[in-house]
């Protein structure tokens, strides 16, 4: 059984005709399919370690019983609003998985956050660190937060989902990182656990992605360096989908190009090295591609960027046990992110 299909020129979902709900329940009629979204989610947390949170964008829909669906499928929660995150708290959420996002939040809705211990807040600007500690302060509290930054990169989409560059008026630029984090690390109040960015959505090459998680990690050991523990990369959503003839960009290749560049793998990488490869794109392959021409690919993309994720320099030297943790943690991070219709 197909989720939403047409048989006999009538629309069913999940075997039930959409004429006799109509008949039932009147017309305009909203009809969602639990089995097509638990399906949705699945293909980002069967693809994830434990320690991994996917985190569905609530400004998409806030169907209470959508948001009931997804947390008890095990699913975080990103709110933009105060509103959105006392409707996830209202359908059985676990506060440890809600982040706050967004630009413009209000004392009232900081103040809500902080009393619900949500996992973090976002912070998008010097004036917003300073009401959220002043609020956390008035409360005697300290509240966990994420640092949003802008990492300056452009996609090729509407400019009206383009939230990455420097013309955005989301995140923070550098300067204003620097700011916070010196203002933070005496602070009893905020504590800065999370580097985030979104680029936008609707993205379809593999390279402004890798870029993006270059610069949270380049921003991520900056705050450490200056006395922060950071514990989570928020890496954002935003990958292509198809809604008509768009390019979604060929997921395939981009795990591939990661893979190789993660393991500092050139043209003459092992014959184990490989296999290990091979075996990791096998079992995402749902499409019969050949494996051989996806690698080749891949490598003309490692090849010809040096914005694709530079994970470290260590890493040719690492034992065989520690290299294949580390390409199986990095292809389970951006195969995460595949079906993106899901995400913000």
């Amino acid at each position: 059984m197909k989720s939403i299909e047409t048989k006999n020129n009538q629309l069913y979902v999940e075997d039930i005709p959409a004429q006799d709900i109509v008949e039932e329940y009147g017309s305009p009629a909203y009809i969602y399919s639990s089995s097509e979204i638990e399906k949705n989610f699945k293909v980002y947390k069967d693809e994830i370690r434990d320690i991994d949170l996917v985190c569905y964008a609530v400004k998409a829909n806030s169907n209470l019983h959508i948001l009931r669906l997804l947390s008890d499928l095990g699913s975080g929660f990103d709110v933009v609003s105060g509103n959105e995150l006392k409707r996830c708290l209202l359908a059985g959420a676990d506060k440890n998985k809600i982040v706050f996002s967004g630009v413009a939040k209000s004392e009232e809705e900081i103040k809500f956050a902080i009393e619900s211990d949500i996992l973090s807040i976002n912070i998008e600007s010097f004036g917003e660190f300073e009401r959220i500690e002043e609020i956390a302060r008035g409360l005697k509290k300290t509240v966990n937060c994420a640092l949003r930054v802008n990492p300056d990169i452009s996609i090729s989409s509407h400019k009206y989902i383009q939230t990455g560059s420097k013309t955005s008026k989301f995140g923070l630029d550098r300067k204003s990182v620097l700011k916070i984090s010196a203002a933070c690390v005496d602070s009893n109040a905020v504590k800065l656990t999370t580097v985030a960015s979104h680029i936008g959505s609707q993205i379809s090459d593999e390279n402004v992605i890798l870029k993006s998680v270059d610069y949270l990690i380049e921003i991520a050991n900056e705050l450490i360096e200056e006395g922060h523990i950071i514990e989570y990369l928020d890496i954002g959503g935003g990958l292509g989908i198809q809604y008509k003839d768009e390019n979604k960009g060929e997921d395939l290749t981009k795990i591939a190009a990661l893979l190789i560049h993660a393991a500092n793998i050139d043209e003459n990488f092992t014959q184990r090295e490989e296999e290990i490869i091979k075996e990791t794109l096998s079992k995402i392959n749902s499409n019969n591609e050949n494996i051989n021409e996806v690698i080749k690919k891949a490598k003309k993309i490692e090849k010809n960027t040096n914005q694709i994720l530079d994970f470290t320099k260590e890493v040719k030297n690492m034992d065989e046990q520690n290299k294949i943790k580390i390409i199986e943690t990095l292809w389970r991070i951006i195969y995460s992110n595949k079906e993106a219709d899901i995400y913000e």
